[in-house]
């Protein structure tokens, strides 16, 4: 289902998809430093500059994910540490996992629980795992274990992200594939539940 997101943050995803696609599993450095400033800068009634914002906490875990697709990992944080729900734990949860810090994102995670998201990010690595060419003795393994599970297993997902830190194969594309996936179905959720 797809979102028609307020022009401002339109904007900044359009910027993510085309300059930054497939964000690294461990990124060094914000992407963009200058987009990181302009998101920081920017209030939120700015950012939904158009749209009847009903819910700020919400409004926040977007603007905290922009900043982590960006790469921009303490400016996330900063943010995503102080969203006291379900969803907000996500994002701090990624936040680790990208840090990284695997036993914190573990625990963040822990908090989430079974994510409204689950489902369907399950059903998009699946997807992906069946366009990917030629897959490798460990991808298919991959592929074996999420199709084995009805459920998507965060926990997994951390563990295999750890495997692959800073890996070039195809599982690592795989899951930075996985992780947009992820980051654009959490903005979609916490754009819905803002507005």
């Amino acid at each position: 289902m797809a979102v028609m997101y307020a022009p401002a943050i339109a904007e900044v995803i359009e910027k993510l998809e085309t300059g930054n696609p497939l964000p690294r599993l461990v990124p060094q450095e914000a992407w963009n430093s200058e987009l990181t400033n302009a998101l920081e800068s920017t209030s939120l009634d700015e950012l939904f500059r158009g749209e009847s914002l009903k819910n700020t906490a919400f409004g926040s875990a977007i603007k905290s994910g922009l900043l982590l697709w960006n790469d921009a990992l303490n400016a996330s944080h900063n943010i995503s540490q102080g969203l006291e729900n379900q969803t907000g734990s996500y994002w701090h949860g990624i936040m680790h996992r990208r840090e990284p810090d695997y036993s914190n994102s573990k625990y963040w995670f822990g908090r989430v629980g079974a994510h409204p998201i689950f489902p369907q990010l399950r059903e998009r690595a699946i997807a992906i795992l069946k366009e990917t060419p030629n897959p490798s003795d460990t991808l298919e393994g991959i592929a074996q274990a999420i199709a084995a599970s009805e459920d998507w297993d965060a926990y997994q997902f951390i563990d295999w992200c750890q495997a692959a830190e800073n890996g070039t194969d195809d599982v690592a594309r795989f899951l930075q594939q996985v992780q947009v996936e992820e980051i654009k179905l959490l903005l979609a959720y916490s754009y819905q539940n803002a507005v």
